[in-house]
């Protein structure tokens, strides 16, 4: 057994320069398993950024395969804050980091620099390596059972999700349980910047619940997820040059880039651009939790033109389930899509389309959208193209509803009607003068004027537009 000891000091100035250092150290023939511990002085948990003065100082691994930006295909894992120390072995590893071959050569510790205290930061990295096999079995297994129901439908399920593989606390299957409690038909499984959980998704998906893989991107200026995935996605960006790269590089693989939560302790955006994403996540967590600010952001878009899947995630850090479902879950809130099958690309491909509503959980109200004009017929996501001056019909559909509020939203203005009972359609026209957009909200009767008071927004559920484009 020989031990590393990586240690040395920083600035608190060094975090403008680069906040993802790498500590190279190397790794000779016939290693079989490393283990990695750390500390920090004046030591704090992620959750007090900003608030308290300290170091929070996350930590992962990248293998002899390299670290390069973008591509890094030695990434074995990343563990945040979550563990002060983990193991890696050819056959199992702790969950936030990838088992496989120990390879000789030169390994780099990554440390996430996410707070410095005023007097900088003391750091210790113990690295460990062992010539044979010991034991770290915290990896989860699951069912052998996989497949997906075709059928096209409306399906409903979680896009932002948590286990112990980043910063939950319990393993895959206890986040299945809640899933399938929850009625769910699909659950996009994204942990902090790693990928340990992806060998494990297919053998826990079944005919009636579908895995999606995908990952948050966790930086220290906004999240975002990334579905579907199947290797590493870049996450050591402070630029928005680099963020922007990472954009790119994630649509060049076909999938869609979501920005998460941006509302006050989301954490907000804090890049001086939203890249024109795929989507937005305009509902995470429990809609009280300031999602008035992100449904803002996103309208803000729509408004200026921009065509962006608004799409809600739990964000449910997924601890022991017991069987009895509280009040915050997985699938709190729902979010609904329209898709040929309950498969990964169908599900991905009714995203991309906007063929989706948003609900306060599986069993909030329902609600579609669709338009009608000189012939043409659309729905959530859709495109009409009508002369300025030709009337649009409107028609809006509420299961679950009653006693709420529908609001047809536009550019143009907002159009209300009280919702009396739980199957409500309501129909009304519109005379095209330009671009637009409508998009249905059912909401709490409000407490206050909300132009005065946006706050007093209570939200049940949420569409997606149509939008309408005008010709001469």
């Amino acid at each position: 057994m020989t031990e590393i000891v990586l240690e040395g000091h920083f600035d608190a100035t060094d975090r403008a320069v680069d906040e993802f250092p790498l500590l190279p150290f190397e790794v000779p023939p016939g290693t079989t398993r490393l283990h990695v511990r750390y500390q920090v002085s004046r030591q704090l948990s992620g959750d007090k950024v900003g608030w308290q003065e300290g170091n929070i100082v996350d930590v992962g691994l990248f293998d002899s395969r390299g670290a390069e930006f973008l591509t890094a295909r030695g990434f074995r894992g990343w563990s945040g804050t979550a563990r002060q120390e983990f193991t890696i072995a050819a056959d199992e590893a702790t969950p936030g980091y990838l088992p496989g071959p120990i390879q000789p050569g030169t390994w780099h510790v990554v440390l996430g620099l996410y707070q410095l205290a005023p007097e900088g930061c003391d750091y210790r990295v113990v690295v460990t390596l062992e010539e044979q096999d010991a034991g770290c079995k915290m990896q989860d297994a699951g069912s052998k059972e996989r497949g997906a129901k075709d059928g096209p439908r409306w399906y409903r399920g979680d896009l932002h999700a948590h286990t112990w593989h980043s910063d939950g606390s319990a393993p895959l299957g206890d986040l299945v349980a809640a899933a399938r409690a929850q009625g769910l038909d699909f659950v996009a499984v994204t942990e902090h910047n790693t990928i340990s959980h992806l060998p494990l998704l297919p053998a826990h998906t079944t005919p009636d619940l579908l895995l999606i893989p995908g990952v948050e991107i966790t930086t220290y200026h906004g999240h975002a997820n990334v579905w579907p995935i199947d290797d590493f996605v870049e996450f050591r960006c402070w630029s928005d040059e680099q963020m922007a790269r990472v954009r790119e590089a994630v649509r060049a693989r076909e999938a869609l880039f979501s920005i998460n939560h941006p509302k006050d302790g989301g954490p907000p955006w804090e890049f001086g651009d939203l890249f024109e994403p795929d989507c937005i996540e305009v509902w995470c967590s429990p809609w009280i939790v300031s999602n008035y600010q992100a449904l803002a952001v996103w309208d803000a878009q729509l408004r200026r033109g921009r065509r962006i899947t608004a799409v809600g995630g739990s964000d449910k850090h997924q601890g022991p389930f017991t069987g009895t479902l509280g009040w915050y879950e997985v699938g709190n809130p729902c979010t609904w899509v329209y898709a040929d099958a309950l498969s990964v690309e169908a599900i991905i491909a009714g995203l991309r389309a906007g063929r989706v509503f948003i609900s306060e959980g599986p069993a909030g109200p329902r609600l579609e959208l669709a338009a009608e004009a000189e012939g043409q017929r659309a729905t959530m996501g859709d495109e009409l193209c009508l002369p300025s001056g030709a009337h649009l019909r409107l028609r809006c559909r509420v299961q679950g509803g009653a006693g709420n509020l529908l609001r047809l939203v536009s550019a143009q203005g907002i159009r209300e009607a009280p919702i009396p009972d739980d199957d409500f359609i309501h129909e009304c026209w519109v005379v095209v003068s330009g671009d637009t957009y409508w998009r249905a909200e059912v909401i709490e009767p409000p407490e206050a004027p909300l132009d005065e008071e946006p706050a007093a927004l209570m939200a049940k559920a949420l569409s997606n537009p149509i939008y309408v484009k005008a010709t001469p």
